[in-house]
């Protein structure tokens, strides 16, 4: 069963497909940027190297299974519905996302005191470069 069929909103095969090359070339990007081996992904996300190709390639989409994409969501610590929305298959939802607070604690698991010196810094930015 597929994990995402093709949405109304997409008006084309064509778009549908340029969906799927850019999700597989956001997430073969995420694992660039850090550095890391196809097969080092592939082993934490408990998955074959040459199916994690196959998903970077944008070949197998079709066939990708919710928990593969929540291992890839996990290991990258990105939320599936960002991985998802670069790729272009869903719409920019700013109401799901998380506030500074939420964002700093999930991402860099920082302390309470940490990231409340971060909120300070951000609201004295706001207040000298905001209209």
């Amino acid at each position: 069963m597929p994990f995402i069929k093709k949405s109304t909103k997409l008006t084309s095969p064509d778009e549908y497909l340029i969906c799927i090359k850019s999700l597989g070339q956001y997430l073969k990007k995420l694992r660039n940027e850090q550095a890391i081996s196809i097969r080092q992904v592939a082993k934490k996300c408990d998955i074959s190297p040459s199916y994690l190709s196959k998903i970077e390639n944008g070949n197998v989409f079709k066939s990708i299974s919710i928990k593969t994409l929540l291992s890839l969501s996990e290991f990258y610590r990105i939320p599936i519905y960002s991985i998802l929305e670069v790729s272009g298959l869903i719409k920019d939802n700013n109401e799901v996302l998380p506030n500074l607070a939420q964002y700093l604690r999930i991402k860099y698991k920082l302390s309470p005191q940490a990231i409340h010196d971060i909120e300070i810094a951000k609201e004295i930015v706001d207040n000298k470069y905001v209209d």
